[in-house]
């Protein structure tokens, strides 16, 4: 029997109740989260999370979609946090970079993608949201069993260019956002 569940984008539309129930969200999760990060890492230092960002701090982070079980749990999100990238890497000034966490017991292909696409879909639309100094998005895959090809044809097919891999053994992504500066 497959869940149902509800998918939707809240980039830029963080209230005090999605808020509240984020941090309930991670505080259960963080540390199952944390744990599958450190196991997919091959080497390296766990605490240098975006190796290839700048080590400046988290200029903003953000919950960019989430999953909702049938029950109105949540069960997956997509968040994005603003940093600045180092100058010989040409990519600009400023990127996001892009996460996404499911619950092991709500995982399926099928909730992935509906959530990826919703966050895609919301964020590659949402220019007067983001911040304009950004004109990447960057995502990191660091799941040794999704670095195959199906999976490279996927981010190939939602117009993502692969950078490379990382020296943590995480392949790195690069979408190119459209971006205006609005005051």
């Amino acid at each position: 029997m497959m869940c149902k569940f509800s998918v939707e984008y809240v980039f830029g539309s963080l209230d005090k109740a999605l808020a509240a129930e984020l941090f309930d969200f991670w505080n259960l999760n963080q540390a199952s989260y944390q744990a599958e990060l450190k196991s997919f890492r091959s080497h390296g230092d766990l605490s240098e999370i975006e190796p290839l960002l700048s080590k400046q701090k988290v200029l903003k982070r953000q919950p960019g979609a989430i999953a909702r079980n049938q029950e109105g749990s949540i069960v997956g999100v997509v968040f994005v946090v603003l940093r600045e990238l180092e100058a010989h890497l040409n990519l600009g000034s400023h990127a996001y970079f892009q996460r996404m966490y499911v619950l092991p017991q709500a995982r399926s292909s099928r909730l992935a993608n509906q959530l990826y696409k919703k966050f895609l879909e919301g964020f590659i639309g949402s220019v007067e949201l983001r911040d304009h100094r950004a004109s990447t998005l960057m995502a990191e895959n660091i799941n040794p069993g999704l670095q195959e090809g199906f999976m490279r044809r996927y981010f190939a097919r939602l117009g993502f260019t692969m950078l490379g891999s990382n020296r943590l053994g995480g392949e790195v992504w690069l979408l190119k956002l459209r971006n205006q500066f609005i005051f």
